[in-house]
């Protein structure tokens, strides 16, 4: 079990499968889903192993054509990893989405971090 692969079961049906790590595909389709691991908090025991959970900061980046269908989808995502993320031990929102816009591509985007600790061991 990896966090990967957690968030693509999790996240992948809300966008036919659009749903990639750290960058879109070179020909992406929207709407989609990027995620990434930007950190998280690391712990080791005193007796120097390491915990059977890991913790990631995960940002997550929803991109559309329209800034309502991008709002709804964070939504959906936000929903999705809180109340249905069984497979992660706990799950938190950190802060509200920022939103986004790529003027060349005219693509609206929200971007929300989250802090989840998912059993590795």
């Amino acid at each position: 079990m990896t966090i990967e692969t957690e968030l693509f079961a999790l996240l992948g049906s809300l966008v036919d499968g659009r749903c990639h790590p750290d960058t879109t595909p070179d020909t992406p389709v929207f709407p989609c889903i990027v995620y990434q691991s930007v950190g998280g908090q690391a712990y080791d025991y005193v007796e120097r192993k390491p915990p059977d959970s890991e913790n990631y900061r995960i940002q997550i980046i929803c991109w559309t054509k329209r800034r309502a269908e991008t709002t709804a989808l964070a939504l959906l995502v936000r929903q999705k990893i809180i109340e249905a993320g069984h497979a992660f031990k706990s799950a938190k929102t950190l802060g509200q989405a920022v939103s986004q816009y790529e003027e060349p591509l005219k693509l609206y985007g929200s971007r929300q971090d989250f802090s989840i600790w998912l059993k590795v061991r």
